[in-house]
């Protein structure tokens, strides 16, 4: 599918959000709802990993959990190509 450099530039200026996974586990409901401040729940990724980079539930990249001015940021180590993601999303927008 062609991309119009008209409609790049509209898709290009649309608002997204963006989440970042730290990892995941899988627990019971009976264990979550016994969860207390303080308790610790485990995820699937090792110390220093970082976190898989998604947009609209699709990973575009993974990138490092830093701290900035006392709040969480993600520094971007691999995205996917520019390309690759105007495409995903014109096609997601034409649906």
């Amino acid at each position: 599918m062609e991309i119009s450099e008209r409609d790049y530039d509209i898709l290009v200026d649309t608002e997204i959000v963006v989440d970042v996974m730290l990892g995941n586990s899988d627990i019971s409901i009976a264990e979550f709802l016994k969860l207390s401040t303080g308790d610790i729940i485990s995820l699937s990724k090792t110390a220093g990993s970082g976190g898989d980079i998604y947009v609209n539930s699709r990973i575009v990249g993974t990138g490092d959990i830093i701290v900035i001015e006392d709040k969480l940021a993600v520094r971007v180590q691999d995205a996917m190509d520019s390309d690759n993601v105007v495409r995903y999303f014109f096609e997601e927008n034409m649906k």
